[in-house]
């Protein structure tokens, strides 16, 4: 009999991203077995194209989606984030076997639940999504996290780049994401102004564009005062998140603080830079680019809270310069 597999992640993107790897593992594993992925509305598109997925499953209403997963038929399902909904969802649809952390009340709906430790921040989020597989007799390898993009959507960014900014593919361009939505202290704006100032000046070639969500374009415009006279391209466009996966897929290299964005260019094989606090809760050591080729920075100094908001102005442009610069001497561009 086919097994039927409901792998269950319903935070953000990149959460959702960390949990590829265990679904290469899983593949890898169960060649013939059905897999579907319960994930939120805002991140579902981030697996959208993965070959190794049969049924993306949207969070809806708890009975709404309780009768899409009853449906189901599944008989094991790994929660990778567990919460009251992701507890009582694959409890009440009665999924025989059901694995997850055992870190949190909602546990004792969980028959194979798995001691972790996640807070103690051991390891990174992807190595303990991983370690849930070992509850299905898996010795888990190593897989690094994937993005898919169809040729049809790298065609339309590319001409949408062409048609607006006048990027070709030859142009190398490197995307720098300053907002994070509030998952960690970010990068103050005038250093990432800074930043794309010094590439421009050293790489007068290159082309730098400031991403970011709708509600972040006024951080965009204020960085781009600070990268005077240099003139960086700002995307202002709102699109759907296939149509911006597409769109870092055509960049060179990816600068950000730590947000959804840096692990979608990370599963697309982007070497990226980005900017992490010294907060315990994140670290990157386990939320970091996955794999290895990119280049982390924190400041020195330890910070027991989220709210001091000189903490990462402890990490300078020029300190930012030098790694992007070692990134370019790495991957010989």
């Amino acid at each position: 009999m086919q097994k039927r597999f409901l792998l269950v992640r319903t935070d953000r993107i990149g959460d959702l991203i960390t949990v590829t790897p265990a679904i290469s593992e899983l593949r890898r594993n169960f060649p013939h077995a059905h897999i579907a992925v319960l994930a939120s509305r805002y991140a579902a598109d981030a697996v959208k194209n993965n070959p190794d997925i049969n049924e993306i499953i949207i969070k809806d209403d708890f009975f709404k989606t309780l009768r899409v997963v009853r449906a189901g038929r599944f008989d094991t399902t790994v929660i990778f984030f567990l919460d009251a909904y992701a507890a009582l969802i694959t409890f009440s649809a009665g999924i025989k076997q059901r694995v997850g952390p055992v870190s949190k009340i909602w546990a004792v709906f969980l028959n194979n639940g798995v001691k972790q430790s996640r807070s103690k921040v051991t390891k990174h989020e992807a190595d303990f999504n991983l370690d849930l597989l070992k509850k299905l007799g898996i010795t888990p390898g190593f897989a690094l996290p994937k993005v898919y993009v169809p040729d049809g959507d790298n065609k339309k960014a590319q001409t949408f780049l062409k048609e607006k900014f006048n990027i070709t593919q030859s142009d190398k361009l490197i995307m720098l994401h300053p907002g994070s939505k509030g998952s960690a202290q970010n990068w103050p704006a005038e250093n990432y102004g800074t930043l794309a100032r010094k590439i421009k000046e050293a790489y007068p070639d290159f082309k730098v564009m400031l991403t970011g969500a709708p509600s972040e374009q006024a951080l965009l415009t204020e960085i781009a005062t600070h990268a005077a006279p240099q003139t960086p391209l700002i995307l202002k466009e709102v699109m759907p998140l296939t149509d911006f996966i597409a769109l870092i897929n055509q960049c060179t290299f990816f600068v950000s603080n730590s947000t959804g964005p840096l692990h979608i260019a990370v599963a697309l094989g982007k070497k990226t830079l980005s900017f992490y606090p010294n907060i315990k809760g994140c670290l990157p050591t386990r939320w970091g680019p996955y794999g290895k080729g990119h280049i982390t920075l924190m400041p020195s100094q330890y910070c027991e809270t989220k709210d001091n908001p000189d903490h990462m102005r402890d990490i300078t442009p020029d300190m930012a310069f030098d790694a992007f610069q070692k990134l370019l001497a790495e991957n010989k561009i």
